[in-house]
């Protein structure tokens, strides 16, 4: 499976990877190769094109599309190479976050302190266990007030476990903001002193005057120390959406998610803000908009709902009718395997249609390398083992976004 090379090919197809881009990553790839290197021809016409050919490889740009064929070891090799140059990046790079305030800009805490996606199999679990609870006390009384207590007991549940992680999170409200992004890129070889210098002074900083970013610029290059350390300050504004709270939290997690239940909020972790620009973050927030306009924390919900009733009824009065047998217990097993297929496939469902929702809304460029970024090295699962993953491959979600015609979606918020 040439999955980077399917992928790179489709990125240049879409635009989010320039011909020109790649052109300039072939000298590095010839340089990795070099001891395979046959010869390059190159054609000026109104764009250069160029034919690269390697012993087990050859790499054709042409006309604004890329194709590289033959090995398929060396195929993705130079695929990864040509990809990580222009999109993903290399070196170590320190970043700050400041948030606008008019006269200072205040730090973001950046710290990692915990993942910030709300993970469903907490709540998914407590509930199950709750419903059986619920039907061991309260089937005497009749099967209405049972299933009535159920779905009451898994609505409260998740509402109760949103609440409890939203509240626990260190976050800094956004919405309408404007983030200040400083990005120290210092070489691979870099000295662990060095890097350690420039976080320790990064965490020391918590509020700089608007006139004070340029000498801690000069500070950061200073303990830099090397020609080749590159600083960039990038201005992002973030998005004000009526009636959604965007939030930052401090997070080692590349991601982002929506909540829907106490009201509509969007988190962003600070290192997708820190390995993303600003077209990428307003399409990933789009995404995550996406979610909250399709009602898939309900879907998530309803589909809880039904799985707590069918396993509880099975095991209450189904298994008591055909009696404990290999069969019932196959049965029920088999109820409870589909239900976590059932469920995983619906949410990469719901992933691709907000996808495609941000494709409506004019980011298909920037959500393609906004999920490479995010997803970068896993861009790619087998058939297999995709049926157990919430999320769909990188590969698939920009093969979806090259073939959708992006038709405008008709639901607002």
């Amino acid at each position: 499976m040439r999955a980077y090379s399917r992928l790179l090919e489709s990125l240049v197809r879409l635009g989010s990877i320039g011909t020109h881009d790649v052109l300039n990553s072939v000298n590095l790839v010839i340089n990795e190769f070099r001891r395979e290197f046959l010869y390059a021809i190159y054609t000026w016409n109104t764009d250069a094109n160029i034919e690269v050919y390697f012993r087990r490889f050859n790499i054709q740009v042409f006309d604004g599309s890329l194709k590289i064929q033959g090995d398929g070891r060396g195929v993705e090799e130079a695929s990864r190479l040509i990809l990580r140059n222009t999109l993903i990046g290399s070196g170590k790079k320190v970043v700050m976050l400041f948030k606008d305030e008019g006269d200072e800009y205040v730090k973001v805490p950046t710290k990692p302190e915990f993942a910030i996606t709300v993970n469903p199999a907490v709540s998914f679990i407590a509930s199950s266990i709750l419903t059986l609870v619920i039907f061991l006390i309260l089937t005497r009384y009749g099967i209405a007030l049972t299933i009535i207590s159920v779905i009451a007991q898994v609505v409260a549940v998740n509402m109760l476990y949103t609440y409890l992680s939203f509240t626990r999170m260190v976050k800094v409200r956004v919405d309408g903001s404007r983030i200040i992004k400083v990005t120290v890129t210092l070489p691979i070889n870099t000295p662990e002193d060095t890097l350690f210098r420039l976080i320790s002074y990064a965490s020391s900083l918590r509020r700089v005057k608007r006139e004070e970013l340029t000498q801690v610029i000069t500070i950061l290059r200073a303990i830099g120390g090397s020609t080749q350390v590159s600083i960039g300050v990038d201005y992002l504004t973030i998005p004000s959406i009526n009636g959604v709270k965007i939030y930052l939290v401090p997070s080692p997690d590349c991601n982002a998610v929506s909540m829907n239940l106490l009201g509509k909020f969007i988190v962003i972790g600070t290192k997708l803000v820190a390995c993303l620009n600003q077209g990428e973050l307003e399409a990933v927030i789009n995404h995550e908009l996406g979610h909250i306009v399709h009602l898939d924390t309900y879907k998530s919900l309803i589909a809880s709902i039904i799985y707590s009733l069918a396993s509880a009824i099975m095991l209450f009065y189904v298994i008591p009718v055909i009696g404990l047998t290999p069969l019932s217990v196959v049965i029920y097993v088999s109820i409870i395997l589909a239900a976590i297929v059932i469920s995983l496939a619906l949410s990469r469902l719901n992933e691709v249609k907000a996808d495609l929702y941000a494709l409506s809304r004019g980011y298909r460029v920037p959500l393609a390398t906004a999920l490479v970024k995010v997803t970068y090295p896993s861009i790619y699962s087998t058939p297999i083992k995709a049926v157990f993953l919430s999320h769909p491959s990188t590969l698939s979600r920009v093969n979806k976004l090259l073939r959708a015609t992006g038709k405008t979606h008709s639901k607002q918020l």
